[in-house]
């Protein structure tokens, strides 16, 4: 069992990284042995950070990610409405925290799915789902060396590397779409830099709310009417720049605009 002044020291280092910039050395971290450990850090930060939940992130839900963060299964974490944005929207970003967007499929809950001892069948989650929205993600490292030297216990204790996230507009009749098939470009200042479909994540964006839902049961979390659930990038991890502007454009679903501006503590 890892100490609780071990606990509460790298929480307090996260959070000051979040809060006024900077990085947290690695090794500052090699107390914190088992993925039950690094979640334990995520609650110690979101209680430092004190801002009502807006949802879940869901992230590593394509080969690709998982192989970029060095993790063999997704993970989760909480998102909050002060960093929650509705496109248009500017983000600003600490220097030096490798901050990166990622084009996602993201779904409003118009029920909840309360913690009780069987797990959520596919159907009992996809009915609880009110919208969906295309959505962009604005993701960073706290941890020195960016996403390469992460692993999963310090991707998950930083919050599954959570910085932002930004919506489009909702669309309520979606289940007729074929989300497997369905197409995202992404373009930086009028350039395109990425693009895949909702096949990248797990097979089918579906499939990660499934699996998020039993997840978070599992840790005792639940899903609340109202709350985003991401569903992991369909486009890549694309590094940022000061001004760059960002175009996730989603066919039928519409498009997600953000541009990035320079954080200051």
């Amino acid at each position: 069992m890892v100490a609780a002044e071990t606990t509460d020291a790298i929480a307090n280092l996260l959070w000051k990284a979040r809060s006024i910039g900077g990085v947290v050395p690695v090794e500052a971290a090699s107390g914190i042995d088992s993925i039950e450990a690094a979640y334990g850090v995520q609650r110690k930060v979101e209680a430092l950070v004190a801002m009502p939940r807006y949802g879940w992130k869901v992230g590593a839900t394509s080969q690709e990610a998982q192989r970029v963060l060095d993790i063999e299964e997704p993970a989760t974490a909480p998102m909050f409405a002060p960093t929650s944005f509705q496109s248009p929207a500017d983000v600003a970003v600490f220097p030096g925290q490798s901050a990166s967007v990622e084009s996602e499929f993201a779904f409003r809950f118009a029920r909840d799915l309360p913690e009780r001892v069987k797990p959520y069948s596919l159907d009992e989650v996809i009915d609880a789902v009110d919208a969906l929205l295309p959505a962009i993600e604005i993701v960073g490292g706290r941890f020195e060396g960016g996403f390469g030297r992460l692993g999963p216990i310090r991707l998950i204790a930083d919050m599954v590397a959570h910085t932002a996230f930004v919506s489009g507009q909702e669309t309520i009749d979606w289940r007729g779409i074929d989300l497997r098939a369905h197409s995202i470009t992404l373009f930086r200042n009028g350039e395109k830099v990425g693009e895949g479909t909702g096949s990248r994540v797990l097979g089918d964006p579906l499939l990660v709310l499934h699996w998020t839902a039993n997840h978070l049961l599992s840790r005792g979390e639940s899903i609340e009417a109202g709350q985003i659930v991401t569903t992991g990038t369909c486009t890549g991890i694309t590094p940022v720049a000061e001004d760059d502007v960002f175009i996730a454009d989603f066919g039928t679903l519409g498009k997600v605009d953000v541009k990035i501006a320079p954080k200051s503590a």
